[in-house]
């Protein structure tokens, strides 16, 4: 029996929020595609796609099975995903499933790389975490600080600043520079520095990326 046919399915990071910061290979894709999946914000920056749309909520695993019977169908399917598809992404559920010879990634910029670039430091020597949705991952977090010089970490309201600078006072660290970098490369775009003490009074984004830093 012969094997069907199947389109690659292609995913695209998007970057850190504005169109503007997507490659033109992307725009490209994007364009050219029959199904587009993806969050509301992130769909949203297409207003001109002429393509059949699916929204991209908590159904994750239901999804991914559409996603593999389009493809099959022939379907040129381009799932948008935010920052860079290698980090902390959705991209990696979709791989898992239907192979990466089925798939075609094209990167993005991440906000991490932005927030970076905006304060003016290197990130080769530094060190990620995450704890969007994450609350588990809080232990390691605190712990990944404490023993590194740069981390940098992704929050959320739930899962924020406030609770890492809590657990930092706690264990006796008063002295981290505390970079938080909120809606990265939207209107409304701002970078402030704190220290572990002062963060407490703050309000922030839900869209930020913070980095701790060990520097005088």
């Amino acid at each position: 029996m012969a094997k069907k046919s199947v389109n690659k399915v292609t995913i695209v990071g998007c970057g850190p929020g504005s169109r503007k910061y997507l490659t033109g290979y992307a725009i490209h894709q994007i364009s050219n595609a029959e199904v587009l999946i993806g969050s509301r914000r992130l769909l949203a920056l297409f207003p001109e796609a002429d393509a059949e749309t699916y929204v991209l909520s908590n159904n994750y695993k239901l999804l991914i099975t559409r996603i593999a019977s389009l493809s099959k169908k022939k379907k040129r399917v381009v799932v948008l995903v935010s920052g860079d598809p290698g980090f902390f992404s959705y991209s990696k559920l979709i791989v898992d499933k239907i192979g990466i010879e089925k798939c075609e990634v094209i990167p993005g910029i991440s906000s991490v790389q932005l927030a970076f670039a905006k304060i003016g430091r290197t990130w080769n020597d530094a060190c990620f975490m995450s704890l969007h949705g994450r609350s588990a991952k809080l232990a390691a977090v605190v712990k990944k600080i404490t023993d590194n010089a740069k981390v940098a970490v992704l929050t959320d309201n739930a899962n924020n600043v406030k609770l890492i600078a809590k657990k930092l006072l706690e264990t006796g660290i008063k002295e981290k520079r505390i970079f938080v970098c909120e809606n990265l490369s939207l209107e409304k775009e701002r970078i402030r520095e704190f220290d572990v003490s002062s963060i407490l009074k703050i309000r922030v984004s839900d869209l930020n990326v913070i980095i701790f830093l060990d520097e005088d």
